[in-house]
């Protein structure tokens, strides 16, 4: 999520600076020709510019956070981080996620009995990786995996997504068994929180 802020932050510098400074130079000339009045429409024009602007990307950023699926799994796996390392209880971690538009309202969670029974320890900091791509499930849902690791242990999640109006969200999070572990030799891993 972060690589995708600084995209925008980029292109939004890119479209910004331009338009700004070459007003800037029009602007200065017509107020020192005297046409102040002129110069207060294209300051006004601008502005408006530059605010239309701004809303499409700021739109475009948010359309970009629900559709890339790999910035909806961390945007969720950011959350879930929280709930391992104590820092919220499942009330307050289903509510952020419903209130961040990531998960549907049947979603369902990890049980605290599973996360105990994998290995999780309440309170521990986890370093946290998740796959590099998504796997078809079914053609409307697909499955992202998640690395935990902390304190000498490895521990595997999958998520299973559906695409909802344009948006990914999550149906269901589950530990990953050995079996399955097993499987995933070939899957590749990006880090996101160390």
């Amino acid at each position: 999520m972060r690589s995708a802020r600084i995209v925008f932050w980029l292109i939004s510098m890119l479209i910004f600076a331009p338009i700004v400074v070459l007003n800037a130079k029009a602007i200065w000339r017509r107020w020192k020709d005297k046409q102040v009045k002129s110069a207060y429409v294209r300051l006004a024009l601008t502005i408006i510019a530059c605010v239309i602007i701004a809303v499409f990307l700021l739109s475009l950023y948010r359309f970009t956070l629900g559709y890339q699926l790999p910035l909806v799994m961390e945007r969720t796996i950011d959350i879930f981080t929280q709930r391992i390392e104590g820092d919220i209880d499942m009330a307050t971690y289903r509510q952020m996620l419903l209130d961040a538009g990531l998960v549907d309202v049947g979603f369902r969670p990890i049980p605290d009995e599973d996360l105990k029974e994998a290995g999780f320890v309440k309170g521990e900091k986890y370093s946290v990786a998740i796959s590099e791509q998504a796997y078809d499930n079914d053609g409307d849902t697909a499955i992202m995996y998640a690395r935990h690791e902390g304190g000498g242990r490895t521990i595997y999640t999958a998520v299973r997504f559906k695409f909802y109006d344009n948006k990914w969200k999550a149906l269901e999070h589950w530990v990953v068994s050995q079996e399955e572990v097993e499987k995933m030799s070939g899957i590749r891993f990006l880090e996101i929180k160390s």
